[in-house]
């Protein structure tokens, strides 16, 4: 078992090397495990869904600077501080480039595991992402949640799922079972065309197959139909994303959870 100047040490080596560029490193330093959840085999390993990750970021950030900061031992885990930087000079999940430099910085916890590494990011929660988001064009301003994105945006399920859930496993859902439609019939809200309004995503009921708006939508007509039939599950139809959410259980599910019941 390293000691924990091993483990400093070699963290320190893991992000030297993807500093200079070394993606594959993910695949020897991070642990297939995620911090408090061991996937099956049917679900993206730790190590695979930190690695599209961080070829997403590479691609978005050429130059992006890693570092690890400040990291003591408290228990069985290193504690410390994460910082990414970079410029976006390049895409990222369908928001081009905008040429300004990003810093973003989070609490870290580490785990050490036989010569790899369970990471936490303490510090991702939905308030901070969401201003991070923005920055990078990813997401409206506030004053703008209600209209159309700017671009095709598809953000990882994975990282809407920890900040929603809170966790990387699934949370319980009682109506799972109820789901009967997957796919929509329709590409727009008619409730909202009736109205002559415009929506910023679509969303479709999977017990009955009504489609209607978001709810940072002006009207809301999805939840709207919750409020009516009692129907709380429903997917997300905007591009290609599949993500399921359940008003009642308040619980995210990623994609892969949908294609069960196709």
């Amino acid at each position: 078992m390293m000691s924990n100047q091993e483990t400093i040490a070699r963290v320190q080596q893991f992000v030297a090397e993807l500093n200079q560029g070394n993606l594959e490193s993910i695949r020897q330093y991070i642990a297939a495990d995620f911090f408090t959840y061991a996937p099956p085999t049917d679900e993206p390993s730790a190590t695979d869904v930190y690695y599209d990750l961080g070829s997403d970021l590479k691609a978005g950030f050429p130059d992006l600077k890693i570092t690890v900061a400040d990291l003591k031992p408290e228990g069985d885990l290193l504690k410390g501080r994460l910082t990414l930087s970079g410029t976006k000079t390049g895409d990222l999940w369908g928001a081009p480039a905008t040429g300004q430099p990003v810093t973003w910085t989070t609490a870290v916890s580490i785990r050490s595991a036989n010569g790899t590494f369970a990471v936490n990011l303490d510090g991702l929660a939905l308030p901070e992402l969401l201003g991070t988001l923005r920055e990078l064009d990813l997401v409206n301003p506030p004053d703008e949640m209600d209209k159309p994105p700017k671009y095709p945006v598809v953000i990882p399920d994975f990282l809407l799922k920890v900040v929603f859930n809170g966790q990387v496993a699934d949370k319980p859902c009682s109506h799972l079972a109820d789901i009967k439609v997957t796919e929509p019939t329709t590409d727009v809200c008619e409730d909202c065309v009736a109205q002559g309004d415009i929506w910023p995503a679509l969303r479709m009921c999977l017990i009955c197959g009504y489609v209607g708006c978001c709810d940072t939508s002006k009207n809301k007509h999805m939840k709207q139909h919750f409020e009516k039939t009692g129907h709380p599950i429903f997917r997300s139809i905007r591009m290609d994303e599949g993500w399921i959410w359940c008003y009642e259980d308040n619980v995210f599910f990623p994609k892969r959870t949908l294609e069960k019941y196709r």
